[in-house]
């Protein structure tokens, strides 16, 4: 079976999953009666030898209930949505893990993604903390782990897009919005900016690179080798 969707590597991407599909249904199905609605009358009151015409005012109730009833029905289905949504919402919008395993600065600018990494004494924000700022950089991370990323713009509006965990966020200039993920998977995934961010803006392109622990430590004491050099 072709898969439809980017392969899923988070903890809660399968639930985003469900809501995509479930909400595809919906509106698959409000389609169908629109084009239904519009189609068969077509049909029904088509021309036809000796049939007169007849004039159809449109107000009263016997007209009217078929909009109430087509604004309820849709209005349960927003609803139900916004109930199945909820719970997945607040887990990856509203919520940060109790454990924190690793903690990391995405920053965005014109056109490519800026990331930094806590030093050795494994705090962010400190004098230690190490930067990488070039094009077509990587963003390494632990797999397994809690991964909270603080997301920034240094210029303009920009959109950090991990396409395998189920996550996009908007980065805006002025502002920290703080998310997190956890993966399950190791491997190479890329990560876009969702947001037209000007002339180079299909240019913005970076990876998450997923590591087993030893591995990923060992990428830590490189790169905290290289910044001392």
């Amino acid at each position: 079976m072709k898969q439809i969707l980017p392969e899923n590597i988070s903890t809660y991407g399968g639930e985003v999953d469900s809501l995509f599909f479930t909400i595809t249904l919906f509106v698959v199905l409000a389609f169908a009666i629109s084009i239904a609605a519009l189609i068969i009358p077509l049909f029904r009151y088509r021309y036809k030898e000796g049939r007169k015409s007849s004039r159809v005012r449109g107000i009263g109730m016997k007209q009217m209930r078929w909009v109430f009833a087509g604004m309820l029905v849709m209005a349960l289905c927003d609803f139900y949505m916004l109930y199945a949504e909820h719970s997945t919402w607040v887990k990856m919008e509203e919520t940060l893990p109790e454990q924190e395993d690793f903690h990391v600065v995405i920053t965005g600018r014109q056109w490519n993604w800026i990331f930094t990494y806590p030093g050795p004494d494994n705090k962010l924000y400190t004098a230690d903390d190490v930067i990488v700022n070039r094009m077509n950089s990587s963003l390494h991370v632990p797999a397994g782990k809690n991964i909270i990323i603080d997301i920034k713009a240094i210029d303009v509006i920009h959109s950090v897009f991990f396409k395998n965990i189920r996550l996009k966020q908007d980065a805006i200039p002025g502002r920290t919005i703080t998310r997190w993920f956890n993966v399950t998977k190791p491997g190479k995934y890329e990560i876009a900016c969702a947001e037209i961010c000007g002339v180079l803006h299909s240019k913005m392109r970076s990876y998450l690179v997923v590591q087993e622990e030893d591995e990923f430590n060992r990428f830590l004491s490189e790169l905290y080798a290289e910044k001392q050099k």
